[in-house]
């Protein structure tokens, strides 16, 4: 069963968009090429395969930043507005995280894409913790 119920892919045809490169490397550089093509997905449709990797990518993230951004977020004062900005991106990410793809191509989609601004929102609060 696909990890998007009630899926159908079609294998190409109009909505099928070639992938400009796989998800294989790593490192910053690497996250940020997913970010962005997430949060295009309105203007591009992805195959129902690049949906799902990107989302796998984006999750996996999600799950390992959102921690460290609020471990470091938490050293700061408690009333020290970037901690609260830190904490509530967390939060945010962790709710999208238990949202879900829900039931067909445009709620995986609409997933993806607000993973995508979710890991864009904790990317920045990442540097600016390591600013601060």
């Amino acid at each position: 069963m696909p990890v998007f119920p009630h899926t159908g892919h079609t294998g190409g045809g109009l909505t099928y968009v070639q992938p400009s490169s796989e998800v294989t490397r790593v490192g910053q550089a690497a996250i940020e090429d997913v970010i962005r093509e997430a949060t295009a997905m309105h203007q591009l449709l992805p195959s129902f395969g690049r949906v799902m990797a990107q989302t796998d990518r984006l999750r996996d993230f999600i799950e390992a930043t959102a921690p460290e951004v609020e471990a470091t977020a938490r050293e700061l004062p408690e009333t020290d507005p970037v901690r609260l900005a830190a904490l509530a991106a967390v939060k945010e990410a962790r709710y999208r995280l238990g949202l879900g793809p829900g039931d067909g191509y445009d709620s995986a989609v609409t997933w993806a894409r607000s993973l995508g601004r979710a890991a864009d929102e904790l990317i920045h609060h990442e540097r600016q913790l390591s600013v601060s």
